[in-house]
């Protein structure tokens, strides 16, 4: 598998390209994530276009950035290094989770560059609502706090014992939702996971993606950038029972969480008047992983439009 590395000045940013030709799809992963989650998908995708995977900095084989890891920053880190490799004139980004606020914040800031975005479940950058308005105990069982997981195995990576973060996460996502990774992909996906510097990137990125100075007019629909959206969300069903059984909260705790969550994500498509929504049936947050065919299909068939 042939990896290669690119500086962008402030970082040494690892990634592949899947496919031949000028690059026209990117994928943008979630927090923490692994590239092994996403070589299925790249692999499918590359029979009829050309897919840069990249690993943002801190993560994998990239280097720690000099910078402060806010959307501002990582979007320009991922267009430096868009300017050395071949790309078509407008590409299309496939982003899952955080990812899909770091795709839009670099689709507001280049916006000539961009055709169209595909959103897996984003992070909204009204993400403080639930917060907000939710009671104290509904936050805590929302599992809207991502703080307290990434500092548990922060610790348990820096005191060596990444085998015990490993042996646990063999059960969590993205095991939990697909368990036919090849002996490769899980390897990779474990040896990041057993890694400090995954979670301490990782804390610095959710920290920067919920500071409210970095989130101001993220969705001002004034001043949206003109392409199209499509916004894929979980299955509301799957997404209530995981909140009961993993956060304890009440059918109508859950209820509440997942009506919230449905709205912050949709807010993306407020700001476009060329979007479609799609929910994931069977799919909870992992949809990249649980609905392949469906991630794929409306790829293909949103970028064969135009290209």
């Amino acid at each position: 598998m042939k990896i290669e590395k690119n500086s962008v000045g402030s970082a040494e940013l690892a990634y592949r390209i899947f496919g031949n030709g000028k690059v026209d799809v990117i994928i943008e992963m979630g927090l923490g994530a692994s590239v092994a989650e996403w070589w299925r998908i790249a692999e499918r995708l590359a029979e009829s276009h050309t897919v840069l995977l990249y690993e943002r900095a801190g993560y994998g084989r990239s280097s720690v950035s000099r910078l402060e890891r806010t959307p501002e920053n990582i979007a320009t880190e991922l267009y430096q290094l868009l300017k050395q490799v071949e790309h078509t004139e407008k590409i299309a980004i496939l982003a899952h989770s955080q990812g899909g606020l770091y795709a839009w914040k670099f689709a507001k800031m280049y916006p000539k560059m961009v055709e169209k975005l595909v959103l897996l479940d984003p992070l909204s950058p009204e993400d403080y609502r639930f917060r907000m308005e939710l009671t104290e105990e509904e936050f805590k069982k929302s599992g809207a706090d991502k703080t307290e997981g990434l500092q548990m195995n922060l610790r348990l990576t820096r005191m060596h014992l990444g085998w015990m973060v490993r042996m646990v996460m063999r059960k969590a996502p993205p095991f939990y939702y697909y368990d036919k990774f090849s002996k490769e992909e899980r390897k990779e996906i474990l040896a990041m996971l057993g890694r400090s510097q995954t979670y301490e990137t990782a804390l610095k990125e959710y920290e920067a993606a919920h500071d409210m100075f970095h989130l101001m007019g993220l969705l001002d629909q004034k001043n949206a950038p003109k392409m199209r959206i499509v916004l894929i969300t979980h299955d509301s069903d799957i997404a209530r029972k995981e909140i009961r059984e993993f956060g304890g909260a009440s059918e109508e705790q859950a209820e509440k969480i997942e009506v919230l969550w449905q709205e912050l994500m949709h807010a993306y498509l407020d700001c476009v008047s060329d979007g479609e929504w799609i929910q994931a049936e069977h799919s909870s947050h992992y949809i990249h992983l649980t609905d392949m065919d469906l991630v794929c299909n409306i790829l293909r068939k949103d970028v064969d439009m135009v290209i």
